[in-house]
Parts: C-alpha cells; structure tokens; sequence
C-alpha cells in the first residue's frame, strides 16, 4: 500500500522525539472525515515484557477529560435544567471562597473557561490516591501554607470536596471573568453540578450520555474495570538513580472520584477518535446526534484568552486562525499519562496521542502530523512571535518569588541585563534549579524555551504596575515575595 509523501518524514522525526523522551509507549491515530489516515506505534504498552501498544489499549486521558465534562454541561442546558450563565452557588449553594460576594458572581461559565478567579489551589493533593504530590517531602507540600492541619481530610466524595474548599486561605486572583487560570477544583465542581441537576453520579451520566451513544467501548473512570479490557498500559514515572533519570513502571495509577471531572477518564485511541467526531461533524458519531450543532458551535467559540494570541473555550483550546481553519485542543498530564486531542473541523482532520509516561512532547507530535498531512513545514509554529523592546528598568516590576499552592515555585530575577525565570519546584526534582532566560514578545509577555519546546510565560499587574502574579503553565502563580531567592 502505497504510503501518502509525509508519512517517511513525519516517522523520523517521530522515532526521535520519542526516543529522546524516553516513553515506552506512544500510540498516534489520525482520521480525515472519519476514515483513518494514520496508525502508528511507537515502543510498548508493557516495556518489561514487550507488549505491544495498539489503537485499542487503554490509558490515561487526565485533562482532555475536562472537554467531556463540558458536554455534560451543555447536553443539560440543552435540557433545559441549567443555563452555562446561572451562577454556581444556585446548584451548589454551601461552595465558599474567601470573598462570598464575589463567589456569588461566579457562573458555570466562568468554571468552563477557568476564569472563576480561582488560583491554583492544593486541594487535589487530598482527593487524588497514588498522585505525584506523593513523591515529595512532607515539608515540600504546598497545603500547609494553605490549610490548617486540622482542616485537611481525605476528600471522597463532593460534600468532602466543598467542605475542604471552604477553609483553604487564600486570595481570589480578581473579579470572575477577568483573569484566566487552569483550575482543577472548578472542573471537579463542574460534576457536582452535573451530579446534582441529572440527579445520576458523574461517572454514570457520562457514561449513559457520552461514552455509550459514542460507541466508546473501552473507556471508564474507574480502575477497578481495567481488568476487563484484553489490553491496558503499564504506567510509567521518572526517578533519580545517583544523578541519572530512570524511567521504571509505577503500578499506582491516580485515583479521585470526588475530582474525576477534571481529569480522571481512561480511553483508548480508537474510542477518542470516535469522540472526536462529535467535534467534527457538529455533534454527531454515526448517526447518533449526541450534541447540537449550537452547543458544539458555543463549546468551541474563544471565550477568554488563556495565554499569549490563545484562546480557551469550554473544555478545550481553540485557535480560531489555524491557517485559514479552527484547531481545537486539549491535553493531559498526570502520572503515568501524556495526552493529546486535536481537531481541524474544516478539514475533516482528527488526531489522538497518548503516551504512557508524563511529559512525553504528545503535543508537538500532533502538531507535526498536521503541519506536514497540509503541506507546511514540520516545525512550522502555532504562534508567530514578533520582536519586543522592554526597558531593563522595566524588568525590576517582574522580580520577586512566586508560588502556588498546586506546589509551583519559581523566581525572577534579573542576570546579565536579562530576565531570568528559576525553577524551584519540588514536584519536578529533575527540573529544579534550572534557568530560563525570557525573551520579551510583547506588553507582559515573554518567551521561554523549556525542553526543547516554546513556553509563553505572561504577567499580570497590579495598579501601580508591578507584577501580582505570574503566568506559568496556563497558571496564574501569585507572587509572594519582592526579594531575589537564594540560589
């Protein structure tokens, strides 16, 4: 069978990518107006006992989950139980954040598009069993700066999950809708809401709703029903080894029923591409209509900026000037996972990665897929950065120590007449210490290379112009200190 020209290409710069990630297993499923364009394995779901990894094994989504979450919302308001406009306090009216009056300005839709006012908060480290948060020293863990010890609980259910968020100190980043930052609590109180106007367990009316009508056969959020798929990846995690990374299988999966709907959905390849034709078509898989075309139309408009010329939707990214179309994404990351969904609705383009270790570039591997199907270059970037001048005066409103309380620290300072951003998280010990220069692109804005890839990294200020918090990883980091850290 005679392969299409950019197919020799794309898996050269495929195996590298991967081999230098070191993942043992990646799984690539590309479809063009619902057909299959491109399947293609790269290593093992099982590395120890070579184990082939398939279109059908299951893994970890985590985040891209949050796009699932989404449709759940819209199919209710389709239903006329909800509006994505009521604010969130009618369908949960014991949610507490420091400032009520303003809690009770939050919507549904400010949840959808992470733009609540809420900052990164701690709360997952106690709903999440077997998390990466494990890994670090007691004296690491963020939630004390957040939590009094005799306010920290396991959180099993969403009563335990609002109780907890009730007595978390700290400060809201701004009024609702005028601040983007990525938060997992919003998208697990989104399936309180879900839960609580369906009247069915998150999980259950997903399934029913979703899963089931989108002939998704291989996909759950509960690890007690992975014994019963034919195949299933090991999960993977880096460690220190006398000063070198070593990847080892880790056999404890992340598990939190009360915050699933942020993150918590297993899947495959080939259930995600049938997904992603809800997508596609304007909401249908086959003949089943799962979403109207105005709820899928309302899911992918670009509500909010989230970072530098992107855009966040309900549950998903969108890039509305993607060369003449829209691309429409979402990835995930916890342990064991790395995960990527994107779709080109004009042009019938649909495309899943998933890999079975954290931080695999399952990004930039979609995106080389489709920059080289439509004829461009394979690096050729989403955003094109134009030059900048910043005053080194200017720089001194940046300087200062941030930290949030999903366990990010960083510092800036300023080296060699240079902006200079240090990471000091603990959760990433490889990474720890490591410098980034930032280059200046716009108002606020710089860029970072960070492993190999471009990471915009933005500031945002408070009235007399220094920086009250800054943006990392789709994160609004508040600043805590204005002093230059010991390094």
């Amino acid at each position: 069978m005679h392969q299409p020209d950019w197919v020799s290409a794309y898996e050269t710069l495929a195996e590298q990518t991967v081999q230098e990630s070191q993942a043992p297993g990646v799984i690539i499923g590309i479809n063009q107006h619902g057909d299959s364009l491109y399947r293609k394995a790269y290593g093992y779901r099982d590395a120890e006992r070579k184990w082939a990894i398939t279109p059908d094994t299951v893994m970890g989504l985590a985040s891209v989950t949050k796009s699932f979450t989404c449709m759940a919302i819209m199919q209710l308001q389709e239903a006329g139980k909800l509006s994505v406009h009521d604010p969130v306090v009618a369908y949960l009216p014991e949610f507490r954040t420091p400032d009520q009056a303003c809690t009770e300005r939050m919507t549904i839709h400010h949840f959808m598009t992470h733009s609540a006012g809420i900052p990164p908060l701690p709360v997952d480290m106690l709903a999440v069993k077997n998390s990466l948060f494990d890994t670090i020293p007691e004296e690491d863990n963020p939630i004390h700066r957040f939590l009094k010890k005799e306010q920290q609980k396991p959180i099993r259910t969403h009563a335990d999950l609002l109780e907890v968020l009730a007595h978390v100190q700290y400060e809201l980043l701004g009024e609702p809708g005028q601040h983007f930052s990525y938060s997992n609590e919003c998208y697990a109180l989104l399936g309180a809401i879900v839960e609580r106007v369906s009247g069915k367990p998150y999980d259950v009316y997903v399934k029913e709703h979703i899963l089931a009508p989108a002939d998704m056969r291989s996909s759950t959020f509960w690890l007690g029903d992975l014994p019963r798929f034919p195949e299933v990846t090991t999960i993977y995690h880096k460690r220190d080894n006398h000063g070198k990374l070593e990847v080892y299988p880790d056999f404890d999966w992340e598990e939190g029923p009360a915050v699933m709907a942020a993150g918590h959905l297993n899947s495959t390849v080939r259930d995600m591409l049938n997904y992603a034709e809800i997508f596609r078509t304007g909401g249908c898989v086959g003949k089943e209509r799962i979403l109207s075309a105005e709820s899928v139309r309302q899911m992918t408009l670009p509500h909010v900026v989230c970072n530098y010329k992107k855009h966040y939707g309900y549950g998903l990214m969108v890039e509305p000037n993607y060369y003449g179309g829209t691309l429409l994404k979402h990835g995930g990351a916890i342990k064991g996972v790395a995960a990527h969904l994107a779709i080109v609705p004009e042009r019938g383009l649909t495309a899943v990665v998933l890999a079975n270790l954290i931080g695999t570039p399952v990004e930039k591997l979609t995106l080389t897929a489709l920059n080289l199907i439509e004829g461009r270059e394979a690096a050729e970037p989403l955003t094109k950065y134009e030059d900048y001048c910043v005053s080194p005066e200017r720089f001194q409103a940046y300087v200062g120590d941030y930290a949030s309380g999903e366990g990010m620290n960083v510092s800036v300072t300023v080296e060699e007449g240079a902006l200079v951003l240090t990471n000091h998280t603990a959760l990433f010990p490889n990474e720890k210490g490591l410098k980034y220069p930032l280059l200046p692109i716009a108002e606020n804005y710089f860029l970072a290379q960070m492993d190999g890839s471009e990471l915009t990294v933005g500031f945002a200020n408070q009235a007399d112009g220094q920086a009250k918090a800054v943006s990392v990883g789709y994160r609004q980091i508040p600043r805590v200190s204005l002093t230059k850290p010991e390094v």
